[in-house]
């Protein structure tokens, strides 16, 4: 009797185990796709978004008025036969005479 009981627990445990890898594990493995799914859409997307951006801004770099602008504030360039000039700001020693009425 002993051994039967024994030969019925050991029967249910393997049933039991059988059970647990065929249908428990590959639903872990189910759930941990989706999560995998979302987290790669969700990177897709801020990539995507990111690509759009850097589109944006090579078609701007390559626009003559911004290579221009480029050319005149970073690099000190300017148009053949344009003068520039260049404002200074005041001097702290200079002050104007204000009229009195």
């Amino acid at each position: 009797m002993k051994v039967r009981r024994r030969v019925i627990i050991i029967a249910a445990l393997l049933v039991g185990a059988v059970i647990y890898v065929t249908a428990v594990l590959p639903a872990g493995q189910l759930l941990g796709a989706v999560t995998t799914k979302h987290k790669d859409a969700a990177t897709l997307r801020a990539l995507q978004s990111e690509n759009t951006n850097l589109k944006r801004r090579i078609a701007q770099l390559n626009s003559p008025q911004w290579i221009e602008t480029i050319a005149r504030n970073d690099f000190g360039m300017y148009p053949t036969g344009s003068t520039p000039y260049q404002i200074l700001p005041s001097s702290p020693l200079y002050h104007p005479r204000t009229h009195q009425s």
